[in-house]
């Protein structure tokens, strides 16, 4: 069982991942957006991906908590975690993001009965099985019969 940090944790598609990730792991949610009082002992507080100590202040946070995988569904979460993935795999914590470029087709607006695909080294995090060869590390939702990668 991975201890799981999920970014964006308030938004509802963070939710529904949790909901996924939850009886087979152990599923910590994190946002940098504001945390209303009666909710923060559930939220870790995360600085934005803007901040220049961004990274740092994720591995210490990872390392405080036993985290062994952080999953960013932000677009700057992840330029800025994949930056330092060298530096976060010397410690054991590894990243479960896609590989985007500019060219990426992504999903952004998920509607709740969408199916998700939650995939790290080729297994379905969420179902313990083994994932389409096709699909990366990441969150990734079915549209159209093909399967987009989630990025907020």
């Amino acid at each position: 069982m991975a201890t799981i940090l999920l970014t964006f944790g308030t938004r509802p598609i963070a939710q529904r991942i949790a909901k996924i990730l939850s009886p087979h792991h152990q599923v910590i949610m994190a946002t940098h957006e504001p945390i209303p009082s009666v909710l923060s002992s559930t939220y870790k507080a995360i600085p934005n991906p803007a901040n220049p100590v961004f990274a740092h202040e994720m591995l210490k946070l990872c390392l405080d908590n036993g985290i062994d995988l952080i999953l960013p569904l932000g677009a700057h979460e992840i330029n800025v975690l994949s930056g330092a993935a060298v530096l976060l795999e010397e410690y054991g914590i590894y990243m479960v993001c896609p590989s985007i470029d500019a060219q990426s087709e992504i999903a952004k607006q998920i509607p709740s009965t969408t199916p998700l695909q939650i995939v790290y080294n080729n297994q379905s995090l969420g179902e313990q099985t083994e994932a389409s060869a096709t699909l990366g590390n990441g969150v990734y939702v079915s549209v159209d019969n093909n399967w987009l990668p989630v990025i907020l």
